[in-house]
């Protein structure tokens, strides 16, 4: 109802107690309810990874998300706000994973002083291997899968933490691939009054070889000659 439907209907002060209901800064004056970030009133569009409860078309809430799908509330507030912190230069490892764990590969003094097999990231997979995530070139490593296939290191490591089942699937001796299903969800509304539906979903596959120092090849989404759209890029989950 437009506020001019309104006046001849309820009167001036009718409508002006009508009005101060339907903004979010008569929300903000409740005492059980925060004061809202004007960010927190966009939409989001996020990534949850490995997750097949969930089905296109389900609408879910918030609380549901955190609670019942492993998604981090603090991560998916990052992201409704353009917050979320760049993994470009991540450099977060497992305990369990590193250069010298079991299954790593140790650089030669050559390679040593190569840039590209600097190492961005590492961490243990769901097959309990180690997985070394190295700079790389245009034609493996991260920055491939950053610049060419539009991923992160939280998408890269999510995909091998959560595989479909019967994977990974080894593709040579040394080489193992994950897939993994990915689902899109949109949160729109205020704060954590979001109301969240599954748009879309896509798979991502990520190769990794163990006996060679390069560790992660690629990762993409299957489907797409290049890129993957924008919303695989932020994983909410088991990242």
């Amino acid at each position: 109802m437009s506020r001019s439907a309104l006046r001849p209907a309820l009167g001036t002060a009718a409508v002006l107690a009508a009005l101060l209901l339907a903004t979010p800064s008569a929300l903000a004056a409740s005492p059980s309810a925060p004061a809202p970030d004007r960010a927190d009133d966009a939409g989001v569009s996020v990534a949850v990874f490995g997750d097949d409860t969930l089905t296109e078309g389900r609408q879910l809430t918030v609380d549901e998300l955190t609670r019942d799908h492993g998604v981090d509330p603090g991560l998916l507030q990052a992201y409704a706000r353009g917050t979320a912190p760049d993994d470009s230069d991540d450099s977060a490892s497992d305990d369990s994973a590193s250069d010298d764990a079991p299954g790593a590969a140790a650089l030669t003094p050559r390679l040593a002083g190569d840039p590209a097999y600097d190492l961005v990231a590492s961490w243990t997979s769901k097959d309990h291997r180690t997985v070394n995530l190295r700079r790389g070139t245009a034609t493996w490593g991260y920055t491939k899968i950053q610049q060419k296939h539009n991923l992160t290191v939280s998408a890269v490591r999510a995909t091998t933490r959560y595989p479909e089942p019967g994977w990974p699937k080894q593709q040579s001796a040394t080489t193992w691939n994950y897939l993994t299903l990915v689902n899109h969800v949109r949160c729109s509304g205020w704060a954590w009054w979001r109301t969240c539906k599954v748009v879309d979903f896509t798979h991502v596959q990520v190769t990794v070889n163990y006996g060679n120092v390069k560790g992660v090849i690629t990762a993409y989404c299957i489907g797409y000659a290049d890129r993957c759209p924008d919303w695989v890029k932020n994983a909410v989950n088991g990242a």
